[in-house]
């Protein structure tokens, strides 16, 4: 199973470097590109919690919390967020 959540580039901070999330069978990497460098982070779904935040207007955020770090990721619609955490949740 490989499933790749790209953030939309008009979601604020993301117009040139949209950030990617991809669900493996092993876990989730996250890539996080910027102008001078980027930085790809895996987590086996194990060490994994979620929490997603989904407001009325505007596009959701989804953050990861494994091994005493976050990481917060923004720009997805809602959709894509629940999809993301129901992923999580059953691989857990």
């Amino acid at each position: 199973m490989n499933r790749t959540f790209k953030a939309t580039r008009i979601s604020e901070d993301n117009i040139i470097f949209p950030p990617t999330i991809i669900f493996s069978d092993k876990g989730v990497t996250i890539k996080m590109p910027s102008l001078f460098h980027h930085y790809t982070k895996f987590f086996p779904y194990e060490a994994i919690s979620v929490s997603i935040h989904c407001p009325l207007v505007g596009f959701s955020s989804i953050t990861f919390f494994a091994y005493g770090r976050e990481i917060y990721v923004h720009g997805f619609y809602k959709k894509e967020v629940m999809e993301m955490k129901r992923i999580i949740e059953e691989k857990i």
